[in-house]
């Protein structure tokens, strides 16, 4: 079953001058559930772009998109947001985890805003921060921990409500390396052990080796496809491969972290 089914998706700005900038043209996609799919592609590619839009942040200029069989850009303002908070999980470079907040209070927040009985609560949470190794932070506070915990925390916060798609933007790009496997294996363990269907938009070789499959973007078309075997190593080789056809500016992609 499609989670997620872009199909002619496109995005035009105008800029003041009146000159049209085509972000993105054409994109056919599609995250069937339980799937851990990348994007990638050089700087200026379209990824923003296109997670913008699959998170129903932006509303595309062209082609239709279904969330769960729903297309977002004809909901209200208010469905829209509602929509978004329930099927949608989110985790970003930054955390964008809430400092007046402890670990444990970040992560339920969704739960909380949905008003989910405190028992159910402590259920999910508990199952959650044990698969995350995150049990012994949760009364502290964002500035206590680790870049690394605060990833891990942001994962939990998107996935402990059971969105149907979680989205995830360059979620490794303020790690160190041994923070950055942990993250992956933890995003890894939630994918194949709650079935969570995720999205991942990176720079990163590294990360995108933990994925299903890489869909390739340049100039804001689709360039191109690879799937993962059983071999974790040989995928990761296989995307620098694919890298250097795609050509472009990777930001000083660290290639050597397999």
């Amino acid at each position: 079953m499609s989670v997620l089914k872009a199909q002619g998706l496109g995005k035009i700005y105008s800029s003041k001058g009146n000159v049209a900038y085509k972000a993105l043209e054409d994109i056919e996609m599609q995250v069937e559930a339980g799937e851990f799919v990348g994007v990638m592609g050089p700087s200026g590619s379209g990824k923003t772009t296109l997670l913008n839009l699959l998170s129903t942040i932006d509303r595309p200029t062209s082609g239709a998109l279904e969330i769960n069989g729903i297309n977002p850009s004809k909901l209200s303002d208010q469905k829209l947001a509602l929509f978004r908070r329930r099927e949608l999980g989110f985790v970003f470079q930054d955390f964008n985890l809430l400092d007046t907040l402890s670990i444990k209070e970040n992560i339920i927040l969704p739960l909380v805003l949905d008003g989910i009985a405190p028992k159910q609560i402590e259920l999910k949470l508990n199952s959650l921060a044990e698969l995350l190794q995150i049990k012994p932070i949760l009364d502290k506070r964002t500035y206590e921990v680790s870049g690394g915990q605060k990833q891990r925390a942001a994962i939990a916060r998107a996935i402990i409500h059971q969105p149907s798609l979680v989205l995830a933007d360059e979620l490794t790009g303020n790690l160190d390396s041994k923070s950055a496997k942990d993250v992956m294996d933890s995003l890894k363990d939630l994918n194949e052990r709650f079935k969570a269907t995720v999205l991942m938009v990176t720079h990163d070789p590294f990360s995108a080796s933990y994925c299903q499959r890489i869909v390739f973007i340049k100039d804001g078309k689709f360039f191109s496809e690879i799937r993962r075997g059983s071999n974790r190593q040989a995928f990761f080789q296989q995307i620098l491969d694919a890298l250097s056809v795609l050509g472009g500016n990777f930001d000083d992609v660290p290639f050597a972290r397999a």
